[in-house]
């Protein structure tokens, strides 16, 4: 039996919950939200929010991108799980990209929101955190 160290095992269980983390948040991001707006076009309005990981001081990192080719006043809303704001923008950017890092410890859900000023377009993201630890100890007698 090879013996491992709890900090290899713990590396590897970390980096494989991340990969499982970036590879769920990314199939979810392509998923249309709805389609019960038939005026709006997946292809006039793309909006994707990625997982882009974790930090050196353990701050999740999220990346946003709406491409927003009339130029229109539009507002990103960044939600917490009680449904508190974290943060409002308002832009104007044809190509919107931003990079948000929020704390680890201190979010499980959040939710991504953008609309247009007139609330013709609205898409929203949910993210679910989800953090867990694992020990495994092997005691030998050498």
């Amino acid at each position: 039996m090879k013996k491992q160290s709890i900090q290899t095992i713990a590396k590897r269980f970390f980096f494989g919950n991340v990969l499982a983390a970036a590879l769920f948040l990314s199939a979810n991001a392509a998923t249309p939200v709805s389609v019960s707006k038939p005026a709006i076009t997946a292809d006039a309005n793309k909006v994707e929010v990625k997982y882009t990981g974790v930090d050196k001081f353990n701050q999740l990192s999220f990346n946003v991108k709406y491409s927003n080719p009339s130029g229109k006043t539009f507002n990103l809303v960044v939600l917490d799980e009680n449904g508190d704001q974290l943060f409002k923008g308002y832009y104007g950017d044809k190509q919107f990209d931003k990079t948000f890092k929020l704390p680890k410890s201190e979010v499980s859900k959040l939710s991504f929101v953008i609309e247009d000023g007139k609330g013709s377009f609205k898409e929203k993201f949910d993210v679910n955190i989800e953090t867990r630890t694992y020990e495994n100890v092997i005691v030998s007698k050498g």
